[in-house]
């Protein structure tokens, strides 16, 4: 008896150790995430600020330097390239808007050269193209001017900033030149009226439908077509109407259907905020700012900064967590807003990479939970009904191989999941359609990979 009773025990450990190995490969059912398909490798290259991708109806659609793909998502298509459209000549494609519209997408082409990780163009980057979605026809193109110097030189940071949502595409550029306020900050002259405009276009058409009247002095730098408004990050110089002391960074949102100012507050409401500093938007519904150290405050590491509908500012949120690190904002699916609510993957090295996701209450910038990683996290988003994790065998190593899902309410882990197959990485997208996750690569190797729950 004693015998089968240490065989008994020998053959559970047997049994755990074989059933642990088989999940953590992708081998069980219930605790699998299996390739449906898989779109075709890229050729290698460089990324550049012309590297973007979008899920537009049955298209998944990827932007680089030299092309402009879909790859299709239904119908005996899956991952297989229904079109490419190719900048003609040594042109290429330089700049893009964060959101697709209805059947179309946005791209900025420019010559070559004019495509570089940092976003800065020495050659101008200056031609907004509307592309269909479903065959990559050209939809319409349109010449902006670049910005250029005393000298007749085009400068760096020319290309329009667009976004798009719907049937509306929405076009910004600042073509003010430079001169110093008296702190000896480079801004933006007054300039004539034209010089800085943020226009609302017919995305299917090029038809222009209203021209926004910006504030005294301000010109736009960032802008985002939201469900509810357009919000865009302006750079205001002194004095005007608004008898502004010192040039600063404003943000102000506009009337989708027809362009009108609805509101424009400073950035930073206790001290004007630096010229230099980075700005981007989060999100427009709500209005979540990301802002970075500026040239006079490099030691900080930045924060998020958020907006009730009527351009109040609420509490912001340092990217220094203490304990739990640090948010890199600047680096791709590490933040997510949905609601209320901001998620974002706090890090920190200790013999090895580790995470913690925290979700932020927006409207008092409180923590509304935390959740530490077993394993270092490669990418967040939230969509639906939960926060998805994407993270790496280990805290010395950078495959992906898990799946987490949390529960957005209290951060109580709902699944996890392992990847038989490889996870091409590094991931710039997650996208929950027609019943699978769809994952966006980035430079070379597989643009799309789609995956089933098994």
């Amino acid at each position: 008896m004693k015998a089968l009773a240490a065989l008994a025990l020998v053959l559970g450990g047997v049994g755990s150790l074989v059933a642990w190995f088989l999940s953590s490969e992708g081998y069980l059912p219930g605790d699998a995430m299996l390739r449906s398909w898989e779109a075709p490798e890229d050729r290698e290259a460089a990324v550049g600020a012309g590297d973007d991708n979008w899920v537009v109806g049955d298209v998944a659609i990827r932007s680089r330097y030299d092309a402009v793909s879909g790859f299709g998502l239904t119908d005996g298509r899956e991952g297989k390239k229904l079109w490419e459209y190719v900048p003609p000549g040594r042109s290429e494609i330089c700049a893009t808007a964060e959101h697709a519209g209805t059947r179309a997408v946005l791209v900025v082409q420019g010559a070559s050269g004019s495509n570089t990780a940092d976003g800065l163009s020495a050659a101008g980057c200056t031609t907004v193209i509307a592309l269909d979605a479903r065959d990559g026809r050209e939809l319409w193109k349109e010449e902006q001017k670049p910005v250029k110097d005393q000298f007749g030189e085009v400068v760096t940071l020319s290309a329009p900033a667009l976004d798009a949502r719907g049937d509306l595409a929405v076009v910004a550029q600042d073509r003010r030149g430079v001169q110093y306020d008296a702190q000896g900050r480079q801004v933006k002259k007054d300039g004539k009226r034209g010089e800085a405009a943020l226009r609302g276009i017919e995305l299917h058409t090029g038809k222009p439908r209203w021209t926004a009247e910006l504030p005294d002095r301000c010109g736009p730098n960032e802008v985002v077509v939201g469900e509810k408004r357009i919000v865009a990050v302006l750079a205001c110089g002194a004095g005007g109407h608004d008898k502004r002391e010192i040039s600063e960074l404003t943000v102000a949102t506009f009337d989708r259907a027809t362009g009108a100012l609805q509101w424009n507050v400073p950035i930073d409401a206790r001290r004007p905020l630096d010229p230099t500093t980075h700005v981007s938007i989060e999100a427009a519904d709500p209005i979540v700012l990301t802002v970075g150290p500026s040239g006079e405050n490099q030691g900080a590491t930045g924060m998020f900064v958020s907006f009730d509908d009527k351009g109040r500012p609420r509490p912001a949120i340092d990217f220094d967590r203490g304990d739990d690190g640090v948010i890199d904002a600047d680096s791709l699916m590490q933040t997510a807003v949905a609601g209320d609510r901001l998620y974002a993957l706090a890090g920190y090295w200790q013999k090895g990479n580790h995470h913690t996701v925290i979700a932020f209450d927006l409207t008092t910038g409180e923590e509304a939970w935390s959740k530490e990683m077993d394993d270092p996290a490669a990418a967040m988003t939230a969509y639906g009904y939960t926060v998805t994790v994407l993270c790496e065998w280990s805290t010395q190593a950078d495959a992906i191989t898990t799946l987490i899902e949390l529960d957005p309410s209290n951060g109580n882990e709902t699944d996890e999941r392992h990847f038989r197959d490889p996870v091409p990485s590094p991931v710039t997208a997650m996208y929950d359609t027609h019943g699978l996750l769809v994952t966006a690569g980035l430079g070379s190797g597989a643009p799309f990979s789609a995956w089933e729950r098994w």
